[in-house]
C-alpha cells in the first residue's frame, strides 16, 4: 500500500499538495483506492475521495497503530567530513531501524556547526521518504547535534564502535531483552585515544565489527542492523 504525508487535516479529511502530491499523480493512485497517510505523528488508513491538479483530499478510514520494534536504537554518529554522507547514512539507518540519530562532533569530525544546523531539515526530509519507503511506524528521529564529550551511557546497553580498539564483538554480548542501545560511530580515521578513553569510563562498551575495517557510514548501518536483527526483546 503506498503511503504519503499530508499537508493537512480538515474534519475527517487529509489533504496532500504540493510537491508531495506529484508523488501521488506518479504512483497512479485511483479514486476510491486505499492509502496511508502520515500527518502529526500519526498514520491513518485512508481513502481517496477526490482528485484535482491542485489537490488530494483523503477520507480517514482509522488511525493506526504505531509500534516501533525494539530495541530503541540511538545512533551517535560523528558527522564525516563529507556532509552529503549524512544523507546515506539517515536514508540507511532508517531502514534498518534505527529509532533516533544524533549528529556527534569529534576531535576527527567534520567541526562547521552552523553547516550541520542548516542541513537539519535536508535530513529530516531524507528521513521521511526512507519512512514512506520502508514502511516504518514512524520516520528517524533527527536530534540537534552534540559534542562527544557531553555523551552519557544513559540507555540499558551502550555501545562503542570502536574498529582500532574494540576487543569484544557483537555475538559477544547478551541482547536478550534489551530495549534501549546507545551507539557511538566514529568519523573517518576513527576516535582519537583520548575519545575511546573517556567514552570507556562513562560506561561505554568498546565492540569491533568483523573482518575488515569499514568506512564510517558502512559501520553506521552494519551496526545498526545487527543491533536490531540479534536483539530478542522479552
Amino acid at each position: 500500500m503506498d503511503r504519503f504525508i499530508a499537508t493537512k487535516k480538515v474534519g475527517n479529511t487529509l489533504i496532500i499538495e504540493g510537491e508531495e502530491l506529484q508523488h501521488v499523480f506518479a504512483k497512479r493512485v485511483k479514486v476510491g483506492q486505499e492509502l496511508e497517510l502520515f500527518f502529526e505523528d500519526k498514520l491513518y488508513l485512508c481513502s481517496l475521495e477526490k482528485l484535482t491538479p491542485k489537490s488530494a483530499f483523503c477520507i480517514v478510514i482509522k488511525e493506526l497503530e504505531l509500534t516501533a520494534p525494539l530495541p530503541f536504537i540511538t545512533l551517535y554518529q560523528c558527522v564525516p567530513v563529507e556532509l552529503k554522507t549524512v544523507d546515506f547514512i539517515v536514508e540507511k539507518v532508517s531502514e534498518v531501524g534505527a529509532y533516533r540519530l544524533v549528529p556527534t562532533l569529534s576531535k576527527r569530525s567534520f567541526q562547521n556547526i552552523t553547516a550541520i544546523n542548516k542541513r537539519m531539515e535536508r535530513w529530516k526530509r531524507v528521513a521521511l521518504s526512507a519512512f514512506k519507503q520502508c514502511k516504518r511506524p514512524k520516520p528517524l528521529e533527527i536530534a540537534p547535534p552534540t559534542k562527544l564529550e557531553e555523551l552519557k551511557a544513559d540507555t540499558e546497553l551502550n555501545l562503542l564502535l570502536d574498529n582500532f580498539g574494540g576487543e569484544k564483538s557483537l555475538k559477544d554480548l547478551n541482547l536478550n531483552g534489551v530495549k534501549t542501545v546507545s551507539l557511538v560511530v566514529g568519523p573517518e580515521g576513527g576516535f582519537t585515544r583520548q575519545e575511546s578513553e573517556l567514552l570507556r569510563k562513562r560506561g561505554f562498551i568498546p565492540i569491533k565489527l568483523y573482518p575488515y575495517i569499514l568506512r564510517s557510514e558502512t559501520a553506521a548501518l552494519l551496526g545498526v542492523g545487527l543491533i536490531m536483527n540479534l536483539s530478542t526483546p522479552s
